[in-house]
């Protein structure tokens, strides 16, 4: 196993980098966690143990988790708002650190054999309008996620979705809420480019359509199944415990997706990428997407993703949809942050454009279109 050993210094750094810009104001369970983990030299050793290439504080705070949830009358878990939603007790450091060092070796089991895959259901909030909007009433289209995890935004067609004044749609237990904060929702099939944008304040110019998606295909070099019970349960040791709603929102998109038709395919080299995408009928419209999965590739690998998308662009259409930093992408549009672009492959020529600006959660979307 190549474990992830970094200089003790460097591991204190990355819990403290992960507390400031990650938790603050976010978590504040997991805040106060990460910065009294990060001054403990037993844990940051027992951290040590996490994978080459994973984020330490996510695996080692997750494993902690995971543990709780497969044990939740362990003393520990009265602390987890996840597991007693009830709590307000503060969590003393000190039975956390017991509970680490007691249970060390289940612990580094987890560290060395899992990985960090979350879904983040609300970046379904940006993908649901652009992929509805792009197509007309009744359209058969196919969808391949690239970097799928367990594959639950392929299932954007299943939830509900509420924009405060913008506009709801769907009646789902799977309910996404995100902010608009800039435009209006698009509706790229039917609107010309120098009409899209409304002063009214309504989204009345998008139109949630009945569209039937054939095939949801996830692509992920280790993809998780979640009809496995144990799965399951690790992707929701991944949500952070004191984010409730977002923790039984997983829940629930968990047992919706039991029964739903998601193909989960194993692919590390660019070459099964093209291979499962050429795979798919040319007839019926197809479009391919990725969320915050870019940062995971190297340079060379990156130019040979888009390199492939090219050369399939020349013999079929397609759209492509990716929602990553700008600074993975092959152009940043002048921006910071996360950035939404939209490629359309038709005859052979292609087209993108930058479509919205979110954060990593899709809490908030401002559309450029």
């Amino acid at each position: 196993m190549n474990y992830q050993y970094l200089e003790k210094e460097k591991r204190q750094k990355w819990f403290i980098r992960f507390a400031e810009k990650e938790c603050l104001n976010v978590s504040p369970f997991y805040y106060a966690l990460s910065t009294q983990i990060a001054a403990d030299e037993e844990l940051l050793n027992l951290a040590s143990f996490c994978r080459q290439g994973q984020p330490m504080p996510n695996l080692f705070l997750g494993a902690v988790h995971f543990l709780l949830l497969k044990n939740p009358s362990a003393e520990l878990a009265n602390y987890y708002p996840s597991i007693n939603t009830t709590t307000k007790s503060k969590l003393p450091f000190k039975r956390f650190k017991d509970f680490c060092i007691f249970n060390a070796e289940s612990i580094k089991n987890i560290l060395t054999t899992k990985i960090v895959q979350t879904n983040a259901l609300n970046r379904s909030a940006y993908l649901m309008p652009i992929i509805f909007s792009l197509f007309e009433d009744k359209t058969t289209i196919n969808l391949i996620d690239i970097g799928t995890s367990a594959g639950l935004t392929l299932n954007f067609d299943l939830y509900e979705y509420d924009y405060g004044t913008k506009g709801k749609f769907g009646n789902s237990p799977v309910k996404i809420n995100s902010e608009i904060r800039v435009g209006e929702l698009p509706n790229f099939s039917t609107m010309k480019r120098a009409s899209r944008t409304s002063s009214s304040g309504s989204s009345k110019h998008f139109k949630r359509k009945r569209i039937t998606i054939k095939n949801k295909i996830g692509i992920d070099q280790n993809p998780l199944d979640i009809k496995v019970p144990e799965n399951a349960l690790w992707l929701k040791a991944l949500i952070w415990p004191d984010r409730q709603q977002r923790f039984q929102r997983m829940e629930q998109a968990i047992e919706l997706a039991q029964n739903s038709t998601v193909e989960l395919i194993k692919a590390v080299e660019i070459s099964d990428f093209k291979r499962i995408i050429q795979n798919q009928d040319p007839a019926i419209p197809l479009v391919i997407y990725h969320t915050h999965v870019l940062y995971q590739f190297t340079q060379a690998a990156k130019t040979e993703f888009w390199a492939m998308l090219d050369e399939i662009g020349q013999e079929r259409d397609f759209y492509y949809l990716a929602a990553e930093a700008a600074s993975v992408l092959r152009h940043d549009y002048g921006r910071t942050g996360v950035l939404v672009v939209l490629t359309a492959y038709k005859d052979g020529e292609k087209s993108s454009e930058l479509v919205a600006l979110t954060n990593g959660h899709a809490d908030w979307v401002e559309w450029e279109v």
